[in-house]
């Protein structure tokens, strides 16, 4: 026992010597050139667009990620998966927060005049949404009941600038705000999850990759995945996976932190032209038994032959599979219907100062692309029944609504019109725009929009989010 105690003697006597000689002192003060180089790093950590981020690797699809989600104690009690009638949460143009439902209209819950974000819970009965002052930095997170009781703070601004940060990042001081980016419910939960990003006095978006988890039936708080460990994130109808996206790849695991399927898909750093990064927008299949995919080329554009890629990503952590391959206008991409076998896409005419395009459907049977017509527009979105859609014509800004396969259109009753979505394959609802008066309409295919809620006048534009039965 004595020797041992002298080794360690010895070992500490040697500890210390090391670190005193390592201590800074005076002389060792940073040169000018040290100070600018110093300067430069941080300033480029905010402009991540122009290079991919630094992921876990790829090459073993059954690695492991190094932090591992921590597992819930209880499971998630499972709820209704959807409301008995439509139910919306409604920011409007004063960034007040108000819910309507179709048997009682219009409810004020909140005139603080300060809130930016709001999503409803599958059944309809929580809302979580996002309050920001007026600068822009304090930001916090909050919930209520769909009736306008129970109202809780989930997290404080304290909070968010607590929480890690991309490593990216060289330095933490030049962090104006941490933000959450998506929110999003667990379906047939009462869980929200949401991830982060920091935001600096330069432009870019730097995602955290973090993910949380506030369960809001028990008050729990966890860090799911740590930061750059998440990215994107799209759960399964089912609730039961979720699918991870970066800039360059696609990963797999399921919402109890198990099986992480890590690159199913990877793909070349998409280049946007802008500060921000690409990242892909995978779609479930509704039985939750596979996604599918498009992915543009690398440089949209570079070579005008260079194609929008389809693929097939099963569940069982198999590589992707390639379906189709397709050229489309640059700067555009493929959109897949809801059934995953119908898309849409468009094609350039003449030269590209002349904005003109062609509006074509298809599908993964590998037939003739059918023309549905042509003119400076943009696809909108594909109504639930994958027939449907609707479709933007450009100048002068119009909403049209076609079916493919069928001839003609309808053209939608009002214009300025803004933030259209589908409820059902026959219902539709809008945000109209008057100068700076803004309404909540609904129509449906065969029958004019009416009024169901008035949104105010005011300088910010109305947002919703919507859950049907």
């Amino acid at each position: 026992m004595h020797g041992k105690k002298q080794i360690l003697f010895a070992l500490v006597v040697i500890l210390l010597t090391s670190l005193a000689c390592s201590l800074p002192f005076g002389n060792n003060a940073p040169s000018p050139e040290e100070i600018s180089a110093t300067a430069e790093a941080a300033v480029s950590a905010t402009l991540t667009a122009l290079a991919p981020p630094v992921l876990p690797p790829a090459e073993n699809p059954t690695q492991e990620p190094d932090t591992q989600p921590i597992p819930e104690a209880d499971p998630t009690p499972i709820i209704k998966t959807s409301p008995d009638q439509l139910r919306m949460v409604i920011i409007d143009s004063v960034n007040n927060l108000s819910s309507w439902q179709e048997e009682s209209g219009l409810n004020l819950l909140l005139n603080t005049g300060d809130v930016t974000k709001a999503v409803l819970s599958p059944d309809g009965e929580w809302i979580v949404y996002t309050r920001s002052a007026t600068d822009g930095v304090d930001i916090s997170l909050w919930a209520i009941r769909f009736d306008g009781s129970d109202q809780k703070l989930l997290v404080s601004h304290a909070d968010f600038m607590a929480m890690s940060v991309n490593p990216e990042v060289i330095d933490v001081y030049e962090i104006v705000t941490i933000s959450p980016n998506m929110l999003d419910f667990i379906p047939g939960t009462h869980t929200i999850a949401f991830n982060t990003y920091p935001r600096f006095n330069a432009p870019g978006l730097l995602l955290n990759n973090d993910m949380w988890f506030i369960n809001l039936d028990t008050a729990e708080k966890r860090s799911f995945l740590s930061q750059g460990q998440a990215g994107n994130f799209y759960f399964s109808p089912d609730g039961t996976q979720m699918a991870l996206v970066t800039p360059e790849r696609i990963d797999l695991l399921n919402t109890d932190g198990s099986n992480r399927r890590i690159g199913v898909l990877t793909y070349p750093f998409v280049y946007t032209y802008s500060e921000y990064t690409y990242h892909a927008n995978p779609i479930w299949s509704q039985d939750s038994s596979y996604l599918r995919v498009s992915i543009p080329p690398q440089d949209p554009l570079g070579d005008a032959s260079a194609p929008v890629n389809i693929y097939h990503l099963p569940i069982d952590g198999s590589p992707a599979t390639l379906l189709a391959s397709l050229v489309v206008a640059p700067l555009e991409n493929a959109f897949l219907a809801p059934d995953l076998h119908h898309y849409a896409f468009k094609e350039q005419l003449g030269e590209p100062a002349e904005n003109l395009f062609s509006l074509k459907f298809s599908d993964l049977s590998g037939g003739t692309p059918i023309e549905f017509t042509t003119g400076s527009l943009g696809f909108g979105a594909w109504a639930p029944d994958s027939s449907h859609f609707y479709f933007i014509n450009w100048n002068p800004r119009e909403i049209f609504i076609g079916q493919v396969g069928a001839p003609g259109v309808i053209a939608l009753d009002v214009s300025t019109v803004m933030n259209f979505s589908w409820i059902t394959s026959d219902q539709f609802v809008f945000i109209y725009q008057s100068g700076i008066n803004y309404q909540l309409r609904m129509g449906t295919l065969s029958t004019p929009s009416i009024e169901i809620a008035n949104l105010g006048s005011g300088l910010s534009n109305p947002i919703y989010d919507f859950v049907s039965p």
